[in-house]
């Protein structure tokens, strides 16, 4: 499945991708594609019709768009003749005047193999109806930059394992995928775990993972490691993974807790592993001497992880890769667990901090307890930072009121490209 990440902006509802390019078609194309529309205002909206012609078949999951909230347009590209394909369709919704404009480009040499099967329902993913893929991961020593024999390397796609592998001699394994979003977790015996969250396709298929021995050399024989190596540009790559640390001289301590939202519209786009790789990367740069506790809400909130280690990162990377969306949205309650935990670990010298991961606003009889609630505690040294995963401009002004009342940070992340804004602003933060 691929699903690209750029945006139409017209009027209040918005369609990833922007337009669609097949490409000059093989056998590796992904013939399936799964289109995400989702409605930006507080206003319902309606799908009236479409020009999609006799060269698709097409499904929706519904035709209805309700405030705030996104429907998904599966299509089944079959090209019936050879050559240069260009072709513009228009999508109507009752908001507007004019129509949605959704540009589809190919070059058809390979025709559809599949045609005369149908476009699979929803039941299934659209990846597991197309191709496969070769990918490589390699994957080697951080600070020898050496292969390591026999790491073992798990491939989830929303926290189902895919594949289970061991690297050779060579650090290298090579295998098969559908085209999708993943999650890859390396693991080796005497390292830091390492994971990767990541579109795999035919223009992203080779990752390499440098892993952290448990014990690493000290700073200064690190340095002077590298310094009689410098001529290896592979080692300046651990130069610069040593260099993105947290040094403690120039940092505090940090205690966190992740209230991350799991509720059903969560489930949406890639949302939940845009959630997933934000965290990951955070993960990387936490130290001995940082704590993080998660806590998840939907219905309910329920304490995923209490208050750890930031060097237990097998653990902490273990529970986050299990998260699992679904249930309605008790904003509340999740923040008043979040905050019993920061209290119970608060560091009178560190940063104690609490990130709220969302993709929409809070109700509005749990927004004013929950801004009553921020303030409160930003009186009292605790920072509240909200994080909006693809969230709308309706829920973007309703979060940033959120943040503003606990004294933090507002962070929007739309696409990978975001997903280090958590660092940042971590770094920020506890900035001494």
């Amino acid at each position: 499945m691929i699903q690209l990440c750029a945006i139409i902006a017209h009027s209040q509802v918005e369609i990833f991708p922007k337009k669609i390019d097949f490409g000059v078609t093989s056998d590796q194309t992904s013939w399936i594609l799964d289109l995400i529309i989702e409605n930006k205002s507080g206003k319902k909206d309606f799908l009236l019709r479409h020009t999609f012609s006799h060269e698709y078949e097409v499904l929706f999951t519904s035709k209805t768009l309700l405030p705030d909230s996104s429907i998904t347009l599966r299509i089944k590209f079959s090209p019936r003749l050879k050559g240069s394909f260009n072709e513009n369709i228009e999508l109507f919704f009752a908001s507007m005047q004019q129509p949605i404009i959704l540009p589809v480009t190919a070059i058809v040499e390979t025709k559809n193999p599949e045609a005369n099967i149908p476009c699979p329902d929803f039941s299934k993913l659209a990846a597991d109806c197309c191709p496969k893929n070769m990918c490589l991961v390699e994957v080697k020593d951080a600070t020898t930059l050496k292969p390591i024999i026999e790491s073992n390397i798990e491939i989830k796609e929303q926290s189902v394992l895919r594949l289970n592998l061991k690297t050779g001699k060579d650090g290298r394994i090579s295998f098969n995928i559908p085209i999708a979003y993943y999650s890859i977790i390396v693991m080796a015996k005497g390292y830091e775990p390492e994971t990767k969250n990541t579109y795999i396709n035919n223009r992203n298929s080779r990752f390499t993972f440098l892993l952290t021995p448990v014990e690493t050399l000290p700073k200064e024989e690190l340095a002077q490691a590298i310094r009689q190596d410098s001529v290896s540009k592979d080692l300046m790559v651990a130069e610069q993974l040593f260099s993105e640390l947290l040094p403690e001289n120039l940092y505090k301590p940090n205690n966190i807790v992740f209230l991350l939202d799991i509720s059903g519209s969560m489930t949406q786009s890639d949302k939940l592993p845009l959630m997933k790789g934000a965290l990951t990367e955070l993960v990387t740069l936490l130290r001995p001497i940082d704590q993080i506790a998660l806590v998840s809400y939907a219905d309910n909130a329920t304490i995923l992880l209490s208050s750890t280690q930031g060097d237990q990162k097998a653990l902490i990377n273990s529970k986050i890769n299990d998260l699992n969306a679904g249930g309605n949205t008790e904003g509340y309650k999740g923040f008043k667990t979040s905050f019993t935990i920061l209290t119970e670990n608060y560091l009178t010298n560190g940063n104690n901090q609490l990130f709220v991961i969302t993709d929409g606003a809070f109700q509005p009889d749990d927004e004013k307890k929950i801004k009553k609630l921020t303030s409160r505690k930003s009186h009292k040294g605790f920072v509240t930072s909200i994080v909006g995963i693809k969230s709308s401009t309706f829920a973007q002004n309703a979060l940033i009121d959120v943040s503003n009342s606990g004294n933090g940070s507002f962070l929007q992340i739309s696409s990978e490209e975001d997903l280090r804004s958590l660092i940042d602003e971590l770094k920020q933060r506890s900035a001494k």
